[in-house]
């Protein structure tokens, strides 16, 4: 029996392929997909070959409308078992200097957070951004309402949001808590070069929460959850560097870690560094500082390219915990 979610992927990709031809309605909707392929080992007989990611999604065109917009999400993936997760259903509303969007969507926080993943010269985000952002492990998404500004110049951006707070893995009929969020943004040209810099805040009323790996398995945690994030980046040409500090207190009990993250381009070759610490309130967890050393190479920029990615953690002056790996990723479309 083929599974609802199955269905679905396949519904919504058997329909993108059989319109796409069609001029009228390619210009209305666009449709995307890629795919990630993973090999990992240690060295030390630890190997695995996963599909990290196998991603469709659908978004209105140009001629969808002048004001509304959508966007229809999903993926697979050998993290959750090959199944299909249903991520963004969002519709947006823009005028003038005012977007709107409601649905199941990210809730606008942190830097890194909101950089795809294709495009990112890492294999996976900073371990602190999948922790410590609003909902990163509750599925990433949340269902609410967002509202942005950006100024004309494109200098300015804020946005606010108003969500469930429980994420979209576990649905609360009999829900309590809400969640809400900010982020604000400068994005300032210097001749050839960009400076970005912000900060995010949330405040959830938290009603038996379950959060993994920020609390343990045994806590439904009940009470004020409060996070903030500071960041900086700066963009040349050839060499991009940035890092972000995130802060989260349940009750006065807080959980904190930070990031740096540089890489240089030269054509298509990418040479990648980055450095993080992450402190949860779990107390058999056990902080190291994590380092990554990467090259990529671009065989058609973003769209066809090779990862390879060394990680590895310290622990009184010795490594721990290395694994190296290889990533293909390729665009369907």
């Amino acid at each position: 029996m083929i599974k609802k979610g199955v269905f679905i992927a396949v519904f919504l990709l058997v329909t993108v392929l059989t319109y796409g031809q069609d001029h009228a309605f390619s210009n209305k909707v666009n449709w995307h997909g890629y795919t990630q392929f993973r090999f990992s080992g240690n060295f030390d007989g630890n190997t695995t070959v996963s599909l990290r990611r196998l991603k469709f999604w659908m978004n209105s065109g140009p001629g969808f409308s002048k004001h509304w917009s959508f966007k229809v999400q999903g993926t697979f993936s050998s993290h959750f078992s090959e199944k299909f997760l249903l991520q963004d259903i969002k519709v947006g509303y823009r005028t003038g200097a005012f977007s709107f969007y409601f649905g199941q969507l990210i809730p606008a926080y942190s830097l890194e957070w909101f950089q795809h993943d294709f495009l990112l010269p890492v294999i996976e985000r900073a371990k602190v951004i999948d922790a410590l952002t609003p909902d990163g492990t509750l599925g990433v998404r949340d269902i609410g309402a967002q509202a942005s500004y950006l100024s004309e110049n494109k200098l300015l951006k804020i946005s606010l949001g108003f969500f469930n707070g429980n994420g979209i893995k576990r649905y609360h009929f009999n829900n309590r808590g809400y969640m809400l969020t900010n982020k604000t943004e400068l994005d300032i040209p210097i001749n050839k070069s960009r400076l970005k810099l912000g900060y995010s805040l949330q405040y959830r009323k938290a009603d038996q929460l379950k959060i993994p790996f920020v609390l343990p398995d045994t806590v439904a945690f009940s009470g004020n959850d409060f996070r903030y994030n500071f960041f900086l980046a700066f963009q040349t040409k050839n060499f991009n560097i940035q890092g972000e500090w995130l802060h989260a207190s349940f009750n006065g009990s807080v959980a904190y870690g930070y990031y740096l993250l540089s890489w240089l381009t030269m054509k298509r070759n990418q040479v990648v560094f980055s450095y993080e610490e992450y402190h949860d309130l779990i107390p058999q967890t056990v902080a190291h500082p994590t380092f990554r050393l990467g090259y990529d190479y671009m065989i058609k920029a973003y769209k066809i390219k090779l990862f390879f990615d060394n990680y590895c953690q310290f622990d009184s002056g010795k490594i721990i915990n290395y694994t190296a790996s290889l990533q293909f990723q390729f665009f369907f479309k």
